[in-house]
């Protein structure tokens, strides 16, 4: 019988709780974490069963394996991080983005998951080509009425407004920074998404 053999490229992205091997040609991801880290997969694993089965775009969990290394077995999702799609991305393209993005964080406030990594969002966000936008780590997510995941993003456009190159220019095209805190503290009263949208120009 003649055996063919069948490259697996893969790609390893390292936390600092746990490493991503990620499968693009079987659509696959395994999320190991640290030994001592049951907990958190436990909880991660759960947050994505739930979100997943109310049509929330996240990876799609198949299994989680506890053994030496806790594993999560989830969907490969295919885009750029978000960090590297501002900084490839135009103002048009950055807006229909973050309007997605904050739509979806919006919802995540009014069930109470506090997310807790959108002040500096880097890797836990992912663009796709048809700029859908997917959110892939609950690792530090928690329930709470008390937090806010949009004010917290507000808090990282405050950031670039006050910070000088190319990314505070495309900011300048699509929000008016003069109205961010007032629209934050209306926000975290209310969670009324239209106070959000007033910081957009258009």
């Amino acid at each position: 019988m003649n055996e063919e053999k069948i490259p697996f490229n893969f790609i390893i992205s390292e936390g600092r709780h746990s490493v991503v091997i990620s499968f693009p040609r079987l659509k696959l991801a395994l999320k190991v974490f640290k030994p001592d880290l049951v907990n958190n997969a436990m909880k991660e694993y759960e947050f994505l069963k739930e979100l997943s089965r109310k049509g929330y775009n996240v990876p799609k969990p198949y299994s989680l394996i506890i053994d030496e290394y806790p594993i999560i077995v989830r969907e490969y999702i295919p885009g750029m991080h978000f960090k590297e799609f501002l900084n490839k991305a135009d103002h048009e393209e950055i807006e229909t983005v973050i309007m997605k993005l904050i739509k979806f964080i919006h919802r995540l406030d009014l069930e109470s998951i506090f997310i807790d990594e959108l002040s500096y969002p880097t890797k836990n966000i992912i663009v796709t080509d048809e700029l859908d936008v997917y959110i892939i780590d609950f690792e530090r997510a928690t329930r709470t009425r008390s937090r806010s995941n949009v004010t917290q993003f507000l808090s990282f456009v405050y950031r670039v407004s006050m910070s000088t190159g190319p990314l505070k220019k495309k900011f300048e095209e699509i929000f008016d920074f003069s109205k961010i805190r007032e629209v934050s503290t209306m926000y975290k009263k209310t969670k009324d998404l239209s106070f959000i949208l007033k910081i957009f120009k258009r």
